[in-house]
């Protein structure tokens, strides 16, 4: 069994077990034969001879349990009816009578026990569907206070425990089973912990002796039950300043970062306190100017922020009339109602307003997804390619990105037909089956096999990325990455060294990705993303950065795949030969696709989306001449 006991007392390990062992002593004396175990040792009886009225607070009624399936859909396990089973059973091995529910008795209890639920969390994860087991952990908290029929309160007390087991997936069904007895187990070892306790309090012991002398008398029918005590108590705060930080994203309706007139948009939250103490009174204060967004508020509530505690607030609005275009600075702040409250410094975002979309004329753009009907003349037998697409993920608070898979199927064909590169040397990961581990065994296990040298390796990655505020290293997220968690991205260090040891002949790295700050950690008012090899020269591989700065990549919907990447596609077919002489080399492509898509943002989208080429011209000049492309 574990537990946890969330107490803001400091008295040591030793003296609460010596208190236990005290108070244990004393209700076997008031009881008699009371205080006995069964053979497994995990039933205790105390029956102090006290009447309780057992109050469930809300929580407990809708008590549930969310997890992701083996398909990666959200599911809730319900776990209200054998929770409040356990309370009443547990509750009724420590007091000699239990009143639960609403109670008519003829004269009031002695006293009231007002349980909430607290943390409700299963930890599990499945890599994918299959005829498998995998482990599983189930963690749960209650909110407890026993308060006298006078209105004092007792004892109060928050407690933790985990139940642990495994569960099966089959890979015909997206069900998880065995979760219910994992969940069980929690519910079990947090309502013993909870028994254990309430019977062992000193204040509540002395009550139930007071009462066994006749000292002790319930008050009349006609006394008012005190309120419920989950909600009368304030907690003490923990000794010690809280420190908050946040992250923040806007997203608008159709995901094209411009906002029109009536477009509805939404400005997504994670607050987090990181500090020992608690910060108290917390608000949202958001600003917008000029003033052209509706229904926002101007301050939103956050609350008391406990130590470790992470809020998640999703804020509303509507574009007003936008008579011409412009751009509207959001600035969001975080106050407190305490000094001692460390607090970040305000996040800015530069917001494109438009009138109404499609009201300037739009060029209508190639369709790259048809291959250019002139035959590509380039072949590559001994080169590699590795396409990932990751356009949504396991953990559904993580934005999808629109175009992602798409932009990588069409990748994958262009390296074939136009890259001249043989099917079974092209490896694509999409969605569900780009894994970390699946990019760890294209990268590390499979190119080396494939690789001499005279291979010319090709990766195109299109989704999202994760930027370290202390240090700029840039991570990619993959399907079952969680940007909370390094060991479960995959960093383009990792990537530059992977590439680094092969003895091939160079590389040719294409990044579409929208990058956002770690979260959980402090950011600076400008954070800048560290590419690995600016500056330095004479490598044998080329980045083509997409979008060097922290923000959202553009989806191009005329072109239906993401701004960088389409404008990488129609430069391999055709468009990027500026000298027409036939043959597109990789610098030649990536200064095309710059300045396309600096262009395209500014002229579209009203703001900026600058690509990167590394090395820069006249540095590693021998990857800038590789031919990517040829025809007649």
């Amino acid at each position: 069994m574990i537990v946890q006991v969330i107490d803001s007392g400091h008295s040591s390990l030793l003296f609460r077990a010596a208190s236990w062992v005290v108070a244990g002593i004393g209700i076997a004396i008031l009881t008699s034969c009371s205080l006995f175990s069964g053979r497994d040792g995990s039933t205790i009886r105390y029956d102090l001879p006290l009447t309780v009225h057992l109050r469930s607070d809300p929580s407990i009624a809708g008590a549930q349990l969310t997890y992701q399936d083996a398909c990666g859909q959200r599911q809730s396990l319900p776990i209200s009816a054998p929770l409040r089973d356990m309370l009443e059973r547990k509750t009724g091995r420590v007091f000699e009578k239990v009143l639960a529910g609403e109670t008519r008795s003829s004269s009031a209890p002695d006293g009231y026990l007002d349980v909430a639920l607290g943390l409700a969390h299963a930890d599990l994860t499945i890599p994918r569907k299959g005829n498998k087991s995998y482990p599983a952990t189930v963690t749960l908290g209650l909110d407890f206070a026993y308060t006298a029929a006078d209105g004092t309160i007792l004892y109060n007390k928050k407690i933790q425990s985990s139940g642990r087991g495994s569960v099966e997936v089959t890979e015909a069904s997206c069900e998880v089973k065995g979760l219910d007895p994992i969940a069980r187990e929690a519910m079990g070892y947090v309502t013993d912990g909870m028994a254990q306790q309430l019977g062992t309090s000193t204040r509540i012991v002395d009550a139930a002796q007071a009462r066994k002398a006749g000292g002790f008398k319930a008050a009349a029918t006609t006394v008012t039950p005190p309120p419920s005590a989950v909600t009368v108590p304030v907690p003490t705060p923990v000794d010690g300043p809280a420190t908050v930080i946040f992250r923040a994203i806007v997203r608008n309706e159709n995901q094209n970062q411009v906002l029109y007139t009536g477009e509805a948009i939404t400005i997504e939250i994670e607050i987090k306190n990181e500090g020992p103490g608690t910060a108290r009174a917390v608000e949202l204060s958001v600003t917008a100017r000029p003033s052209s967004i509706e229904r926002i508020p101007s301050v939103v509530s956050i609350g008391d922020l406990q130590p470790g505690e992470v809020k998640h607030i999703t804020v509303d609005g509507k574009v007003g009339r936008i008579k011409e275009a412009m751009q509207e600075e959001l600035t969001l702040m975080l106050r407190a109602g305490s000094p001692s409250v460390q607090l970040p410094s305000a996040k800015k975002f530069l917001l494109a307003m438009k009138p109404e979309p499609g009201t300037e004329a739009q060029a209508q753009p190639v369709d790259v997804d048809r291959l250019p009907k002139r035959a590509s003349l380039l072949k590559q037998p001994k080169a590699v390619g590795i396409v990932v697409g990751v356009g949504r993920f396991r953990e559904s608070n993580i934005a999808p990105v629109k175009y992602a898979a798409r932009d990588a199927e069409v990748m994958a064909a262009y390296l074939k037909s136009i890259g001249g590169i043989p099917s079974e040397r092209v490896r694509t990961l999409v969605d569900t089956h780009a894994l970390k581990s699946d990019l760890v065994e294209v990268l590390e296990e499979w190119l080396p096999k494939h690789a001499n040298p005279t291979t010319v390796v090709y990766v195109s990655v299109t989704g999202r990325g994760v930027v370290e505020p202390a240090t700029g290293a840039v991570s990619m997220m993959l399907f079952d990455s969680v940007a909370t968690s390094g060991t479960r991205l995959y960093s383009l260090r990792r990537l530059q060294e992977s590439l680094e040891k092969l003895p091939i002949q160079q590389a040719v790295v294409m990044l579409d990705l929208s990058l956002e700050a770690s979260p959980g950690k402090a950011v600076a008012d400008r954070l800048i993303p560290l590419w690995e090899q600016e500056g330095s020269g004479n490598e044998k591989i080329m980045w083509m950065v997409g979008n060097r700065a922290v923000q959202e990549a553009h989806s191009y919907d005329q072109g239906r795949h993401g701004l960088f990447t389409y404008q990488l596609l129609k430069g391999l077919g055709g468009a990027a030969d500026i000298d027409k002489n036939g043959t597109i080399l990789a610098g030649e492509l990536c200064t095309y696709i710059k300045g396309q898509v600096l262009k395209v943002a500014r002229e579209q989208y009203g703001n900026e989306q600058e690509p990167l080429c590394l090395p820069r011209p006249g540095q590693g000049a021998s990857v800038r001449l590789q031919p990517v492309a040829q025809f007649k």
